[in-house]
């Protein structure tokens, strides 16, 4: 049998007529496109070290971060209870001092809150059974230490507006309106 026939055989069988040996792949694609150089691995690993460098402080120091979701959560435990008064048409009493804060509503009366109670002894009971309350991240401090009174219109009984600093954050309570606005 000639070369010629077998090679004819094979095709027809579906058999490939030359094998592909592993080493005439590289053959085919020289050495320069097979990776990176040593000059840009060196490269990338030393931008990879700066930006590590950069990004290290803030996953080891996380106080910025602790003292922004305290504010977050003060400025919305304060809106909580601006509107639970408005809502109840009972006052509520937001106690904020350097480390914690708190919220309660006078007893009740009946059907109506007792406007004679001067215990505020009804903590405010959030949906998921815990008290509206709060306590600062360690290294966290609140300035000033107030109480404040939301009515049933939602006004407070300070004098002014307050300013409440939370760490390096301040929000401000109007006092006409109860709004907590936060800059």
């Amino acid at each position: 049998m000639l070369a010629s026939e077998i090679r004819q055989r094979k095709l027809i069988a579906g058999i490939p007529t030359r094998w592909v040996s592993p080493s005439s792949f590289f053959y085919r694609y020289p050495s320069r496109h097979r990776g990176f150089t040593i000059v840009e691995l060196i490269v990338v690993i030393t931008i990879v070290a700066i930006m590590a460098a950069f990004a290290a402080p803030r996953f080891t120091n996380n106080q910025a971060f602790a003292d922004r979701g305290y504010f977050e959560e003060l400025a919305n435990a304060l809106r909580l209870a601006q509107k639970l008064g408005v809502g109840s048409g009972c006052p509520v009493r937001f106690v904020l001092s350097s480390s914690d804060y708190s919220a309660a509503q006078q007893a009740p009366a009946g059907n109506r809150c007792d406007p004679n109670d001067t215990s505020w002894s009804s903590a405010i009971v959030l949906p998921d059974g815990r008290s509206l309350q709060g306590t600062a991240p360690a290294g966290t401090t609140t300035t000033p230490a107030v109480t404040i009174v939301f009515d049933a219109l939602g006004a407070t009984n300070l004098g002014a507006d307050q300013t409440i600093t939370i760490g390096g954050l301040s929000l401000v309570v109007h006092a006409a309106s109860g709004y907590v606005d936060v800059p």
